[in-house]
Order: structure tokens, then C-alpha cells, then sequence
């Protein structure tokens, strides 16, 4: 039933006087809102405005996914050069927001957390570098990874494919260290400073704390 947008102004300014937010912006009754959850209502909230902005990019990929396999078992696309080449497309879609997953993560949960979200985008595209053996050639032992001496600490150069628990955590470090970093250094220099010291301490945690954190903690809630 739609009652039109006369009636419900009518009802939500009764509403907002009877609950004493008629004076509010929505800015303010969300805050006054979270005042009142507590320590898990909070981890709950945070994590799904993390997912939320990226939520249309999985949705479409997954809707995507689903068309694309039903295509595929279709012959007269297998046989037609363009709905060939249209369901190749598709496939090509649908893989894409899952194989940066982890970089849009970081990037939304440094948004949340109060950090610029340009560092999560540097910090989740380092997570999947060219550079560092893929983790699944890794993990099947098609590939061996390069070891670095840190301090005499061994450090393996594996990506983190997949690995959601570490996105999420490294966006909070990273949105840490950027607003550390934003009071601590002189306007002068902060342009500049400020992104660099946030990056290169974030890489350092990822390789040496928060990777091999997270991915203890992955392994306990999904054992293989």
C-alpha cells in the first residue's frame, strides 16, 4: 500500500516529536543511536558498513556469475561467434570484483575506520602485488615464495589472496596510522610525510604482525 509522501511527513513529524529527534539531522539520531549499542552491536555495525559499499559490486558479480552458467550450458551460444563472445564478457565481469575483493575491503574498512580511503587502496593493492607468489600457487606448492631477513625475523613474500580477515584488519591499522600521522606532522610537510610514513609502516605491519595474525586467526574459523 503507498500512502504518499503528504501522509508520512505528517506521521514523521508526529513520530520526531514524540521521540524528540524533530530537531535533528539523520547525522545526529545515527550518533545518538550508536551512544547506546554495545561493544558487539558496534563490531556488528562496523563491519557491515565495511560490506555495505562494496555490496553492489558483489551482487552484481554474483548475478552475473549465475547468468554466465546458465549460457554456458546453452549450445546455440557456444556455437554463435557473438553470443560467444558475449557470455566470455560476462564471465570476465563476473570474476572481477572477487579477484580485488581484498583490496576493496581494505579500501572500504580504512574509509570506515577514519582514514583516507586512497591509503586502503595503495595498502590493498600491495596485498595482491605482482611481486609477492601468488598464495593459492603457494599453498598448492607450485610456487616458492622469496624469504626476506627482517631484524632476523623470516619473512615470507606471499600474496593474500583472499583474505578478507586481513583486509579488514589492515584497514583499521591503516586508518590509524593515517590519522597518527595527519596531527602529529607540520602542515608543511604533511602532503607529502604523512602518506609516506603510513604506507611504509602499514606495509611493514602487513608483512611482519598483521598477515601472519590474520592469517592464524582464518585458519581457526575456516580449518581446512
Amino acid at each position: 500500500m503507498i500512502f504518499g509522501a503528504g501522509l508520512v511527513n505528517a506521521v514523521y513529524d508526529v513520530f520526531s516529536k514524540y521521540t524528540h529527534t524533530d530537531n535533528m539531522s539523520l547525522t545526529d539520531i545515527k550518533e545518538a543511536g550508536a551512544k547506546k549499542h554495545n561493544p558487539l552491536q558496534i563490531t556488528i555495525k562496523s563491519l557491515s558498513d565495511v560490506f555495505i559499499e562494496i555490496m553492489p559490486g558483489i551482487l552484481a558479480a554474483a548475478l552475473l556469475l549465475g547468468l554466465t552458467g546458465v549460457l554456458n550450458n546453452l549450445e546455440f551460444v557456444q556455437n554463435n561467434a557473438t553470443l560467444y563472445a558475449i557470455n566470455r564478457l560476462v564471465t570476465i565481469a563476473s570474476a572481477g570484483i572477487f579477484d580485488v575483493l581484498a583490496l576493496a575491503v581494505c579500501y572500504s574498512a580504512t574509509r570506515r575506520c577514519g582514514g583516507k580511503p586512497i591509503p586502503g587502496i595503495v595498502m590493498g593493492a600491495i596485498r595482491l602485488s605482482a611481486n609477492l607468489t601468488n598464495a593459492y600457487d603457494a599453498a598448492q606448492g607450485l610456487a616458492t615464495p622469496e624469504t626476506l631477513s627482517l631484524f632476523g625475523v623470516s619473512i615470507e613474500l606471499v600474496g593474500f589472496q583472499g583474505g578478507i580477515i586481513i583486509a579488514l584488519m589492515m584497514g583499521y591499522v591503516t586508518a590509524k596510522l593515517d590519522q597518527f600521522f595527519d596531527k602529529k606532522i607540520p602542515d608543511a610537510v604533511k602532503l607529502l610525510v604523512s602518506p609516506l610514513l603510513t604506507v611504509l609502516l602499514s606495509t611493514l605491519l602487513l608483512f611482519t604482525i598483521v598477515g601472519p595474525v590474520g592469517r592464524t586467526l582464518s585458519s581457526w574459523i575456516t580449518p581446512a
